[in-house]
């Protein structure tokens, strides 16, 4: 969100030898672990992604990490894995999105990320009324189901489907879909964090679902054109995205 001309701050964890300057220009509420969770991907030629699970990282409390009197205008939870067991300790918002991605997972014997078996279990966990859930197409076997699942607890699901768009379930029962920006593929690894932080940001700027679906879309389609960090868009260069498309 720094890219798009937001002030961020940032609780995590990190360990000791973690290189601070991607994180600069970031109000940095840290906590030191000795074990972060850490991923290894790879990608065939059609996309398909295989992930290993290289370390599932230590517990981390939000609790007592941000203070009690922090406010934000949107906060974005983003698990990696299993390591955010709570929400106690969230800023004081009305807008709080979660990235059910990283809560999605689970792990076989030979370390392949798999699906978890219980997804309902980990929207209850994490979903409230008025939250808004993100998570993909590959995050769960039945995603539909699981987005439904989520508007009956009162919030928001955004499904994301790679090339073909994204599809909104509101808590009202009504769908909407968009169709993808088309993209040039390079790395498509953070492409759903990219989108789900556009998203936030544009609905935190206008409250209106449909613009923070055109302006997370075009983020997205940037960020898959870029490898690592060079894919995270900047909102000039997200509106530029947008004029070109509907042009």
């Amino acid at each position: 969100m720094a890219a798009l001309g937001a002030e961020v701050t940032l609780a995590t964890s990190f360990s000791s030898e973690f290189d601070r300057e991607a994180l600069q220009g970031l109000h940095l509420l840290l906590r030191e672990h000795s074990e972060l969770p850490r991923y290894a991907n790879s990608y065939d030629r059609a996309g398909n992604r295989t992930q290993l699970l290289l370390a599932p990282g230590d517990a981390l409390e939000l609790d007592g990490l941000v203070p009690r009197h922090y406010s934000a205008d949107a906060v974005m939870v983003a698990p990696a894995f299993h390591e955010v067991r709570s929400l106690a300790g969230l800023p004081a918002t009305l807008l709080v999105a979660v990235s059910l991605q990283g809560p999605l997972r689970a792990v076989a014997p030979d370390q392949r990320i798999i699906p978890h078996t219980d997804p309902f279990g980990v929207a209850r966990k994490f979903i409230r009324p008025g939250r808004l859930a993100f998570f993909s197409e590959e995050d769960t076997p039945e995603p539909e189901r699981l987005a439904r699942h989520v508007t009956t607890l009162g919030a928001t699901a955004i499904l994301t489907r790679g090339y073909n768009g994204a599809t909104l379930f509101a808590s009202d029962g009504s769908q909407h879909h968009w169709e993808a920006i088309p993209a040039d593929p390079v790395d498509p690894t953070g492409a759903g964090d990219c989108f789900a932080s556009a998203f936030l940001f544009r609905l935190a700027e206008t409250n209106d679902l449909a613009q923070a679906m055109r302006f997370a879309l075009a983020a997205g389609a940037l960020a898959v054109e870029g490898n690592g960090l060079l894919g995270v868009a900047t909102r000039e260069a997200i509106e530029a995205r947008m004029t070109r498309e509907a042009a």
